[in-house]
Parts: structure tokens; sequence; C-alpha cells
């Protein structure tokens, strides 16, 4: 019996020896892959077809895999925990877009004179507007701007009493501080709707300017991409079209807001923010190409993935549950960021945005 142990004894070891093979094998490939897939991400994002379409669908399985995998590499083969450990920060952060805002590693402190702003697109008051402005109104905001609010509703006097309001087209701009308009940006025919609401608001710490900006939705480019026009072009051509019509219509309104006069009556600038619905990622070649020089708030100090669309349901999907992050506090450098989040609430089809501000002395 004893001559038969060492022979027992190896063929235990062999399949787990075929087992963590295995899955130093998949780690590495998933490694590989996830890898791939952030270098495209940020090379190729909207910059093809096929680029557009990976810029708006789901990524949560490039860090489901891993995560998976961590867990048998812990009882099987322990040298690819960190293989396993690099392809989840990594889909995680550049390719899922999460975020670890410094500011919980270096102390940062609430300002006392810190403006709070919150945008949402509202869908036209639907599934549930009072819902949407329970959770507005819980974060005690100093301005609030909502796209998607096509006409005057009954629930603003009661939700902001005292409030000062300004509704043009589908925005609408509330704040507790005097305001005026400035202008109404149009795309200039790309599209039929206006592009921002601009106003100028009177803020205890100082006067600025306020952009409720509301940019054309890829979804409609992608009503024609089924298997058939996939093959024969069509669907990948109306897609390109379509993004490229984006860009002008993106890169119209940032020449609108550059044009936007910012000054004060003396000359000094005044500091600048922009809100709302850009309906692309901060990582889109769209996003890039237009709103470079701007810090958005999330980014700077949001924490987690703060996705903010779509919150429907879906038959492919979860319901509720939104996967990309469109909507974006842009705020320029005569402003500190101190906090960002979005809103947990299904109301509408988006999710709100915060931002917690201060001027910059």
């Amino acid at each position: 019996m004893s001559e038969l142990a060492p022979a027992q004894a190896a063929a235990v070891r062999t399949p787990l020896r075929r087992t963590a093979k295995a899955v130093r094998l998949l780690s590495l490939a998933s490694l590989v892959i996830v890898a791939l897939a952030t270098g495209v991400l940020w090379i190729v994002s909207e910059r093809t077809w096929w680029g557009t379409l990976f810029t708006f669908l789901p990524r949560h399985a490039f860090l489901a895999v891993p995560t998976l995998l961590l867990v048998c590499s812990l009882f099987t083969d322990r040298r690819s925990i960190l293989v396993n450990l690099a392809a989840m920060a990594l889909a995680a952060g550049p390719l899922m877009g999460g975020h670890l805002p410094l500011l919980l590693f270096f102390g940062g402190t609430t300002p006392e004179l810190g403006l709070k702003v919150v945008s949402c697109n509202v869908q036209a008051f639907e599934p549930d507007f009072e819902s949407v402005l329970r959770e507005i109104t819980a974060l005690s905001p100093d301005v609030v701007a909502l796209q998607e609010a096509p006409a005057e509703n009954e629930l603003f006097p009661r939700y902001f009493p005292g409030w000062h309001f300004l509704h043009a087209d589908q925005y609408w701009i509330g704040s507790r501080f005097p305001l005026r308009k400035v202008d109404l940006c149009h795309s200039g025919g790309v599209f039929s709707q206006p592009t921002a609401l601009s106003v100028r608001i009177a803020a205890p710490q100082g006067a600025f300017v306020l952009h409720d900006v509301h940019l054309t939705t890829p979804r409609f480019g992608f009503q024609k991409l089924n298997w058939s026009s996939a093959l024969d072009g069509v669907g990948p051509r109306s897609i390109e079209s379509y993004t490229e019509r984006r860009l002008a219509e993106a890169l119209q309104a940032r020449a609108y807001v550059d044009k936007i006069s910012n000054k004060n009556d003396d000359g000094s600038p005044l500091p600048v923010l922009i809100v709302g619905d850009f309906n692309t990622p901060s990582v889109s070649r769209l996003y890039r190409a237009a709103w470079q020089g701007f810090t958005n708030a999330f980014n700077a100090a949001g924490l987690g993935f703060g996705y903010t669309a779509p919150c429907t349901r879906h038959r492919h999907w979860f319901n509720d549950v939104p996967w990309v992050r469109i909507d974006h506090i842009l705020a320029d450098e005569r402003w500190s960021i101190s906090a960002c989040g979005v809103g947990r609430g299904n109301g509408s089809d988006h999710r709100l945005i915060w931002a917690l501000l201060s001027r910059r002395k």
C-alpha cells in the first residue's frame, strides 16, 4: 500500500496542475483582451461605425471575467492573482470609466461657500417627475438645470419656492439667485433642436455664466443597423454619417459657448459652467474634440462609474441599470471642484448629476 501512495499523489496532482495551467492561460488571455479593448475604445471611439457601437455598449463583461478568474486563481494558481488584479483595474478604470478621486487620499475639504449645481434630463416629465424633484431637492442645490422639460410644470413652484426660474424651448433653469437669459443656441441646421440655453447667474460669491446643453442622441444613427444592412454597408454608413453630424453639432455648440460674452462690466472674466446631456461619454472622440479646456467634474471628483443612462426597461439588459455616463458638468479654470456624484432614482431615463464647486481666488 505504501508503494502506491506516491503514484496516487501524482494522480491527484496532475489534474490540479492542468487546472492551474488553464487558469493561468485564461488569465493572461483575459488581460490581453481587456488591454486591447481599452486601446480600441480610446483610439477608435466614434471614429468608425463599430467604434461608435462599442462606445455605447455595456462593458461589464470585461470586469466580470477577470473577477471570476481571480477567485479561481486563489485556489489553483496564485501566480495569476496579480494578472487578474491588473485586468480588473484596467477594466474598471480606463475601459469602464471608473474613478477614484484623489481628494479621498489628500483630505479635500468642503468649501464653506460652495455652489451646488444639479443637472438632469427629465424625459418630458416621464415616468415619475415628482420623484426626480424629490431627489433633487434632497441635495439642497443652489442651481438646477433641466433638459427635455418642454413646458412649465405645476410642481416647480412647490419644490422651489422663492426661486428664480427661466424656461426656453426644452430647457428649464432654476436658481436661488437672480438670473437672466443670455442666449439660446441653435445647431445651424445640423439638427432641428436648440442645443443650449445660456444664463448669467448673480450668485453671492460672484456672477457666472451657465450653459444648459442637450446634444443629439446617437440612438437614431443605429436604427438602420441590422444583419443585412451590416453586410451591404448601409447600416455602417448610416452610423458614420450620423456621427459626423453629431460632431458638427458639438463643435458648433463649443463655438457658441466661446462666443458668448463672459465678461463683467469692468472687463474681468466670469467663471463658466457647462452642464447637461451631452449624449456622449468623455472617452469619445466627439467629446474630446469639442470640450477640451474644461474640467469634467466627475472625472475630477467623482467616485465609481457615475453612469447616468439609460434608466429604462430592456429585453437584453437589467431594468433601470444604466451603463454609460453621458451627462456631465464641466467647469473652466476659475472653478475648484470638491465633489461630484450621480443620482439613484429612476424617475427619468437619465440619472441626475450634481457637483459642488467654489470660485478660485
